[in-house]
Formats: structure tokens, C-alpha cells, sequence
């Protein structure tokens, strides 16, 4: 079978049910609550402020651009955009993640922003004002039906699509591969990576501009009880005997520095950008009002 004969679609539905069923709480619970998302952006702004510089800088905004922000989170890519161009829409999920978003948007005096709580595949796109001369998914493609969400995004793009997503397997996944075996007595599977997306647009007609750029960042405990708790609620181990198999793990790979107990990562990150018109695929006719 060739590239062409698989429907990469459906390998995209697979790794992510794989990804899914494997132990531990996906994104979207994880940081549900109000006081979690504040965790998560304030550490999102200090430990990955070179990503987001640098997914700012790819993304060129302008005075003129309307953007459309998917899984925006807390806003820590909305806010920048939002003093950078006309307007930005978000789509977010999460409950905890758009009260984080409303907080940023009122201490940062924007008024340029829509917010929207709804996941994009779920979203009726009559509730957005479309065209938008830029859509953007930074790191926020957790969706089944990747397929249906790029075409929808195509649907209300007449400037540029581009989505970012992990490039190889990234290195905060070595962790749980060591540890499910002993934990959960059965192996961890990963997400899907963007070889898989690379390939779906391939075969939907869309040739896209492919960047590769490395993230490197760390998760700083005070202690090692801490950094076990941390994990253990990460990855829902809620029994106490494996708590020293997580305590040996981090043992092993952390350093301690003036900072505290610190665990590094390492991993590259693909944006893969288009324009629908370009292919024949956007679905916004006329001029924008």
C-alpha cells in the first residue's frame, strides 16, 4: 500500500483514541479549573516565552489582520495578537482556561477580542464572523476528525492557515514510557505527530510551507514530594505504592539547581501553513466587511 491508498484521516483518529485511552488526564480536564489554567499560564508565559515569541513572530501579525485563535487557552498568544492586529477571535473549551482569558483581557485592557467557549469541532461557524485573514492552532489539535477541522478552518480562511504541532517524539514523553509498564502494566502511547498531518494535507491537495524550531523548557519544583505530586496527579496514579517508582524516576533525571529541583525537556515543533485560496479550498467568497 502507498502513501496515497492510506487514509491518513483515520491514522490521525487512531494515534489519537490510542493517545486517549492511555492512562493519565488529558489537557482539557487537567487544567478545567479556574485555578489550574492560572497555573498553566503563568507558567506558559515564564518556561515557554521563546515559543511564543517565536510562534508570534512566524505568524507576522499586522494592524489590518482578523484573527481566528483555536484552543487559544489562556490567551498568552490572543493577548500579543490582539495588540498586534484589528481583532481576534478565540475558541476555547475549557471553562478554567476562558476565565483565565477574561481575567487577561481586563487587566490587559483589550478590547479587540471575541471570545468563544466551545470546542472547533462542536462549534456551528455561524457563531463567528468570518472571513478571517488569518486561523491559527498553536499545539491545540486534539481533535478525532482532523480532516473536518482543517476544512472548516479552510471554510472561513481568506488569508493563511497554520497550525503548530510536535515534530518527533517529544522528550516529556520519555516519562510516561518508562513508567507505564510498572504502573499501569501496560505501554504508553503517545499523541500523533505532524508527519501525520504533513500527509493529510498531501492528499487533500495542500502543499503547505513547513518551519521546524526547537522548544526547550523545564518544570521547577521546590522539592522531590512536590514533583511527585505533581506527576502523580498528571498522570492520575492515585495508588501510594507507586509514588517511589515516579520519586526514582524523577531521582534520576532531575538536577537541582538555584532554582529548585529542575526537570528539563527538549522537543521540536512543526508549523505547517497555507492559503486555501491558493488550493482551491476556501469557502469565503466577496471582500471582507
Amino acid at each position: 500500500m502507498n502513501d496515497m491508498e492510506i487514509d491518513w484521516n483515520n491514522v490521525w483518529a487512531g494515534e489519537t483514541e490510542l493517545w486517549n485511552q492511555s492512562a493519565g488526564k488529558p489537557c482539557q480536564g487537567f487544567w478545567a479549573d479556574k485555578k489550574s489554567a492560572e497555573i498553566f499560564a503563568k507558567k506558559d508565559i515564564r518556561q515557554h516565552k521563546k515559543r511564543l515569541e517565536k510562534t508570534l513572530s512566524l505568524l507576522e501579525p499586522t494592524p489590518e489582520m482578523r484573527v481566528l485563535d483555536i484552543g487559544a487557552g489562556p490567551g498568552n498568544l490572543a493577548i500579543p495578537m490582539a495588540q498586534k492586529t484589528a481583532w481576534v477571535t478565540t475558541v476555547e473549551p475549557s471553562c478554567g482556561m476562558n476565565a483565565v482569558l477574561d481575567d487577561q483581557i481586563k487587566e490587559n485592557r483589550i478590547t479587540n477580542i471575541t471570545t468563544i467557549r466551545s470546542t472547533w469541532e462542536e462549534l456551528d461557524i455561524t457563531r463567528l464572523a468570518p472571513p478571517f485573514d488569518l486561523v491559527v492552532a498553536s499545539l491545540s489539535l486534539g481533535m478525532s476528525d482532523l480532516k473536518g477541522a482543517i476544512e472548516k478552518m479552510n471554510q472561513v480562511c481568506t488569508g493563511r492557515v497554520a497550525l503548530f504541532w510536535h515534530a518527533g517524539i517529544p522528550q516529556w514523553e520519555d516519562m510516561p514510557r518508562a513508567l507505564w509498564p510498572d504502573i499501569f502494566a501496560k505501554p504508553y502511547h503517545g499523541g500523533p505527530k505532524s508527519d501525520i498531518i504533513f500527509q493529510l494535507l498531501y492528499q487533500m491537495g495542500i502543499y503547505p510551507e513547513v518551519t521546524v524550531f526547537p522548544n526547550d523548557f523545564c518544570e521547577i519544583f521546590e522539592s522531590m514530594d512536590s514533583a511527585v505530586s505533581f506527576y502523580a496527579r498528571r498522570f492520575q496514579i492515585l495508588s501510594p505504592e507507586h509514588r517511589p517508582i515516579v520519586e526514582a524516576y524523577l531521582k534520576a533525571h532531575c538536577k537541582k539547581d538555584y532554582r529548585g529541583l529542575v526537570h528539563e525537556f527538549s522537543h521540536m515543533i512543526m508549523k505547517l501553513s497555507w492559503r486555501p485560496g491558493d488550493f482551491g479550498c476556501s469557502g469565503i467568497q466577496g471582500e471582507k466587511g
